[in-house]
């Protein structure tokens, strides 16, 4: 590990070396990109960034995917509309980019700020799970909607009646 100071190297007050509170001072003033304790921070950090990112591209294929097939099957004489479906995936998609930019700003201002940041990256990855979820809730509406009401329609109508003959 390379330590940097402005006024050069460790202090050299004897041939010897310098004493032990000169050199701790030396390195309180030093600058690294990863020092030593937050090691196991900055790698749990990027493992749970990484896993937000991971989810929001599965939220985007699969409502690609979703969005396609569901609005192929749907009609206005099913009644049904497409933007419901559109709104589901956007919500889980457009939401978890979203909470994923805010999620790596935060978490690189707590490294600029020498501050621990895996909780940051916790936090994100729990909401983009929530509003992932949330989406795919209204994703599950609008397909059930369309479907209940077929349903209902028919069950209104009540069972059939035998007739006398």
């Amino acid at each position: 590990m390379t330590w940097s100071h402005p006024s050069g190297g460790p202090p050299q007050s004897s041939p010897s070396g310098p004493s032990g509170a000169e050199r701790a001072a030396w390195e309180r003033g030093g600058t690294t990109l990863f020092p030593a304790g937050r090691v196991a921070d900055r790698v749990s950090t990027v493992l749970l960034l990484a896993s937000g990112a991971v989810l929001t591209v599965l939220a985007v294929v699969i409502g690609i995917i979703a969005v396609v097939s569901a609005a192929a099957s749907c009609d206005a004489a099913a009644g049904c509309s497409p933007g419901r479906f559109l709104g589901g995936a956007a919500i889980a998609a457009g939401g978890s980019f979203v909470i994923g930019v805010v999620t790596v700003v935060l978490a690189i201002g707590a490294w600029v700020r020498r501050r621990s940041s895996w909780w940051i990256a916790a936090i994100g990855f729990v909401l983009a799970i929530a509003v992932v979820t949330w989406g795919g809730v209204v994703f599950a509406e609008a397909t059930d909607g369309s479907a209940a009401g077929s349903v209902t329609a028919a069950a209104a109508s009540g069972p059939a009646e035998p007739t006398a003959g």
